[in-house]
């Protein structure tokens, strides 16, 4: 299990790093999907999004947000 850490302002230092990773899946696309209202079918239809530039699915950039700011 990955431990969390809070570091204060101050103690932040010039050089350090931190790193999160999250594997997007099924359930997340649909569960934001249905909290934020924003169903655009290049995040929920697979047939739609392959006519759109990214050719495939993609995650709310919200979603992505959201992990950032985590």
């Amino acid at each position: 299990m990955t431990q969390v850490t809070n570091t204060p302002y101050e103690a932040l230092e010039v050089g350090q790093t931190a790193s999160f990773s999250k594997t997007v899946e099924e359930r997340d696309i649909q569960l934001f999907a249905a909290m934020s209202g924003d169903h655009n079918p290049v995040h929920l239809d697979a047939e739609y999004a392959k006519a759109t530039m990214f050719k495939e699915r993609i995650a709310h950039g919200m979603f992505s947000g959201a992990l950032i700011s985590a």
